[in-house]
């Protein structure tokens, strides 16, 4: 059973320093409408949230609850998957993400990957990319105090090369952690599709022949746009095109 237990901590939006009330009441509203179990008005009030640009894992995960209460399991995998990527160590986040997610009607098998490949993937996805450009920053900062000390102080003995050489290492290790994630933010684009589609071998409706069929919750890759047609590729590697609205980024 899903967890029912929803995010009502303290929710806070600053703009230009002031404190934004309006978002914080449309938050507070769409809680009290949620625990009435009104979930179809919970969900407008918190998609308005997100249409104001505001982003918070707190808004995400309650609306990915109100979409999985309504059986909308693509929208509530969204809205579960923005939740984690900003608050990727979360547990009730990750816990209701996993259930929703067993809700699918079909569930396409990863491709076999090295152990190495799957535990670099797991630290990948359990920092956010904020997080990892304070950690460079730091690591960066407290190279700079040791050589600068190393080089005022004439501190060239074993001790300190060791503490200078471990220093830059490790900081240039996270700086080339920090580029790939960067990368793959700028580079990858998926999506969940929200609505069950088919899956044509070119866009547009006519001649292009339907390849197969995909159901909501399902994670695709896309490759391409093309006025209101998206190319995407599965995790199996089959693709093709879809209309845009079927799909969510």
């Amino acid at each position: 059973m899903i967890k029912s237990l929803f995010k009502i901590t303290l929710f806070f939006f600053i703009n230009s320093g002031v404190i934004c009330s309006e978002i914080n009441n449309l938050f507070n509203e769409a809680n009290d409408l949620f625990l009435k179990k009104n979930y179809e008005s919970a969900i407008k009030l918190y998609e308005s949230i997100i249409d104001r640009g505001y982003e918070n894992s707190s808004v995400f995960y309650n609306l990915g609850n109100s979409y999985f209460r309504v059986e909308k399991i693509g929208q509530a995998i969204w809205a579960y998957r923005n939740a984690i990527r900003l608050k990727p160590r979360d547990i009730d986040i990750a816990h209701n993400l996993k259930v929703a997610e067993a809700y699918r009607a079909d569930l396409i098998s990863k491709p076999p990957i090295l152990l190495i490949h799957d535990i670099y993937r797991k630290i990948k996805s359990s920092i956010t990319i904020y997080e990892l450009f304070f950690l460079g920053g730091f690591l960066l900062f407290i190279t700079s105090i040791i050589w600068s000390l190393r080089m005022l102080l004439k501190l060239y003995n074993r001790f300190f090369n060791s503490i200078f050489q471990y220093s830059l290492f490790i900081t240039l290790i996270v700086h080339i952690f920090i580029l790939d994630v960067t990368f793959d933010v700028k580079n990858k684009e998926e999506a969940v599709v929200v609505d069950k589609v088919n899956v044509l071998s070119g866009p547009y409706m006519g001649d292009n022949k339907v390849l197969f069929q995909i159901n909501e919750g399902t994670i695709v890759e896309i490759l391409q746009m093309k006025e209101d047609w998206y190319e995407i590729i599965l995790l199996d590697g089959k693709k093709g095109w879809v209309l845009s609205d079927s799909l969510r980024k």
